[in-house]
């Protein structure tokens, strides 16, 4: 797979924050930008890579020298994103990648996006608001529309950045730049093209929330993207980490099958005064874990693993609550956080619940540091259903569920 990352901009709202220099070379975490994307993409095995120059080119080829191809945009000045695609164009052949230069993401962003098939956009459920952001609208899983001008309320999240495509959406990509700057239009952005290409191909919608990214575009970005963006991502690639990710496949077996030979059912917790809750239990198999509290004693959850999911069936026009804890390691320090749990109704998208979490010195489970609960109540439509919660997007080694209704 290739990819293309567009560069060719000045960054002018950085103002004297850029000192001079391009977007892409704005050192974040002493390096330069472009390169945690380079790396990011080597690491996945994505080239080669071409990078559409204009403002500090000569800059850029001194940072970056023959490690990548380039393009050169002589326009750079008078035009916007799209012209830079264009001038690209050749490059929109088969199964590619394109990537605003801007973006400071983790790692993991690229992966999730890299395992959808087909075409395939990242965005963050937890964002969706602000005039500056480019918002997203779904229709199922996949984008149905997106742009600044999308309205807030229908919006599900913000584009981050990053588009995946195939041949069709890369070919589809290519015919929609060179209608727009066929008809002189060089000022549009990338965005245009891309609402066209939704009409003719399936963009499957990626959500990366709890993972953390940053778009720069002031140096109020750039300051973030410093200060709190990029130690989070070098805190979570700490050496036990990417260890992890290198077995984390043969472990999941192991550690599954330890949990499970360790837990025991326990009773539930009472709701409200006026209500008895009931947890409800999974349809076919599920992961059993007891969390021991410090005043009640022990509860009886379900685990959930990342990326995983637990389906219960559900009564209609009765309030449903989804209570849910977030599991950490053991050996590392964690605070505030956030995680996205999403709730599919017959095997259809119903809602998200965007959290955030801090460990609960009040609970224990061995082997875990377990967060603070997190509640969701909401009712279901009338009759039988079968709900579904998946852990979509976090940083955690997992998450515990209950899906509860008054007795």
């Amino acid at each position: 797979m290739k990819a293309i990352i567009l560069a060719a901009g000045q960054g002018s709202r950085l103002g004297a924050k850029a000192k001079g220099m391009p977007k892409a070379l704005q050192r974040v975490g002493n390096r330069p930008l472009i390169e945690h994307q380079l790396e990011a993409l080597s690491a996945e095995g994505v080239g080669p890579v071409v990078v559409v120059i204009g403002h500090g080119a000569d800059h850029i080829k001194t940072v970056l020298g023959d490690s990548v191809e380039y393009v050169f945009n002589d326009k750079a000045a008078e035009t916007n994103s799209l012209y830079s695609l264009w001038l690209a164009r050749d490059w929109l052949r088969e199964d590619v990648l394109l990537l605003n230069c801007d973006v400071l993401f983790h790692p993991e962003v690229l992966k999730k996006l890299l395992r959808a098939g087909g075409n395939a956009l990242a965005y963050d459920s937890t964002s969706a608001s602000g005039a500056e952001q480019t918002k997203v609208g779904l229709r199922g899983p996949n984008v149905s529309d997106l742009g600044k001008d999308f309205p807030e309320t229908g919006a599900r999240g913000e584009n981050v950045g990053i588009i995946k495509l195939d041949a069709k959406g890369s070919s589809a990509l290519k015919s929609k730049a060179e209608a727009i700057i066929g008809t002189g239009d060089e000022n549009s952005w990338v965005t245009e093209a891309v609402r066209g290409v939704l009409a003719e191909v399936d963009v499957e919608a990626v959500n990366v929330a709890g993972l953390p990214w940053v778009e720069i575009d002031f140096p109020y970005d750039l300051d973030r993207a410093r200060r709190q963006v990029w130690p989070q991502i070098q805190k979570s690639l700490h050496p036990w980490q990417q260890r992890w990710r290198r077995v984390r496949i043969p472990a999941a077996a192991a550690v599954t099958a330890a949990v499970m030979a360790s837990v025991w059912m326990l009773s539930a917790e009472v709701g409200p005064a006026s209500v008895d809750w009931e947890s409800l239990a999974p349809v076919g198999e599920g992961t059993r874990m007891a969390i021991e509290r410090v005043d009640d004693g022990p509860q009886r959850w379900w685990g959930i693993p990342p990326e995983g999911s637990l389906a219960v069936e559900v009564t209609g026009s009765v309030s449903t609550r989804v209570e849910s804890r977030a599991l950490f390691p053991l050996d590392t320090e964690v605070e505030d956080v956030p995680y996205v749990l999403e709730m599919l109704l017959d095997g259809e998208p119903y809602r998200y619940e965007a959290n955030r979490s801090s460990p609960d010195e009040d609970v224990s489970l061995e082997g875990y540091l377990v967060g603070t609960r997190d509640r969701d109540r909401f009712v279901v439509p009338d009759g039988h259903h079968t709900l579904e919660v998946r852990l979509l997007a976090g940083q955690l080694k997992g998450v515990l569920v209950r899906v509860r209704q008054p007795e």
